[in-house]
């Protein structure tokens, strides 16, 4: 998966934490979002639903989904 960045804010209690635990911090949280955003995960969560038809096809949901807009009459459904 592409390493960029995320908007993330932290919460802390704490106002005593050093910048290069802060930074440890933000990368263990990258590596937990980047094990689980990517194509196989998405297209485990979404349907297509093409006209008439809904489909599962990996290839099919990446096709759309790399499109700048979705074509008219197709929907993505998240299964959750």
């Amino acid at each position: 998966m592409n390493d960029y960045s995320r908007d993330i804010i932290f919460l802390l209690k704490e106002t005593c934490f050093t910048k290069e635990y802060l930074k440890q911090e933000m990368e263990f949280v990258h590596k937990i979002v980047a094990a689980v955003d990517n194509d196989e995960a998405f297209c485990t969560a979404h349907e297509l639903v093409k006209r008439n038809a809904i489909t599962s096809k990996r290839k099919s949901i990446i096709k759309a989904v790399n499109r700048s807009r979705l074509r008219s009459f197709y929907f993505l459904l998240n299964k959750n």
